[in-house]
């Protein structure tokens, strides 16, 4: 009999406590709103216990973690108080004597994403109960940027990219191709990541115009590009490279040529005015042994080639005189 009686009280405890506990309700947890409208955060709560001037509720942004709504229950002798940063922008649209603690935020920025808590603290119920909800401020893509990054040429692998500045939520991107003919083709030989399509040993084939579209829940935008692949043998940049240094190294030989011209004309004239008259050149002779001097010689040698051969006589005794 005790045990029931003691279960009964504590039904009884708990019933009361719920009766008497205060809650408070975002009745949306998401609220999507385009950028430059108005969005509505909806919050209600509820009590046993009446409101009294003392009560008030608050609204905060999580990620600044600053009360930019303070809001007494008095029935209106004190204005709410409003934060700066949202002056202008902020209205009440409930009423606390209902219950009812909803706000508009009009002309709504990207910086207002985010995250909002609701609180209401009440004297005679304790303690302080908060509800939150999740504000998305929708952005159409802008206009993606496309480029061709690589080099485009047989064999070679090149990135196609493509990327909106904005958007909320967060683009996605698909890729299509139309050939020469503006027929759509199949993307062959292509791998997509996200923004970037990657074009795998181009080929012939692989020219084309391709566009990348930029898609959110808003709306969408698109870009194209047109992608031309060329043979090695037709690398137009190393080929104008080479013109333009034999273009170059013949102005700089005819420039050194006049230079020289123009020295040696100046020269001559100078010459000229001065009277000087280089000497003529005459050819250079050089002189043999005349043929007289050719047969004196040949005589002395062989007059020489007889003294040697001749023997060696001794010399003749000269008489004596008889006085």
């Amino acid at each position: 009999m005790r045990a029931n009686k003691g279960a009964e009280l504590l039904i009884l405890s708990v019933a009361v406590a719920a009766v008497v506990s205060l809650e408070v309700e975002t009745p949306k947890k998401k609220v999507e709103v385009a950028r430059e409208y108005t969005a509505t955060l909806p919050c209600t709560f509820r009590s046993a216990e009446t409101s009294t001037d003392k009560d008030f509720g608050v609204w905060k942004k999580i990620s600044s973690d600053k009360e930019f709504v303070n809001w007494y229950f008095d029935g209106g002798k004190e204005p709410p108080y409003i934060d700066t940063t949202y002056k202008d922008r902020v209205s009440l649209s409930g009423n606390p004597s209902s219950n009812n603690l909803t706000i508009t935020l009009s002309d709504v920025t990207m910086d207002d994403n985010g995250t909002y808590e609701c609180s209401v603290r009440m004297r005679h119920d304790p303690p302080v109960k908060s509800a939150r909800m999740d504000l998305f401020v929708l952005v159409a893509p802008s206009i993606p940027e496309c480029k061709i990054i690589g080099t485009a040429v047989y064999g070679h692998n090149i990135n196609l990219t493509c990327s909106s500045q904005e958007g909320s939520p967060k683009p996605q991107y698909s890729w299509q191709r139309f050939d020469v003919q503006n027929q759509q083709k199949e993307l062959t030989r292509a791998v997509a990541s996200g923004g970037i399509l990657t074009l795998k040993n181009v080929s012939a084939d692989t020219s084309g115009y391709y566009i990348c579209t930029s898609t959110n829940s808003v709306g969408q935008k698109s870009c194209n590009m047109t992608v031309s692949i060329s043979p090695p043998s037709m690398n137009i940049g190393l080929y104008a490279g080479i013109i333009g240094g034999v273009v170059a190294a013949i102005i700089a030989i005819g420039i050194i040529a006049y230079c020289c011209c123009c020295r040696k004309r100046k020269d001559e004239m100078t010459e000229k005015e001065n009277g000087y008259q280089p000497p003529q050149n005459e050819p250079v002779r050089i002189r043999g042994p005349a043929e007289e001097e050719i047969q004196d010689d040949e005589e002395e040698q062989r007059e020489e080639d007889r003294w040697k051969q001749k023997p060696l006589m001794p010399p003749t005794p000269k008489p004596e005189v008889v006085a």
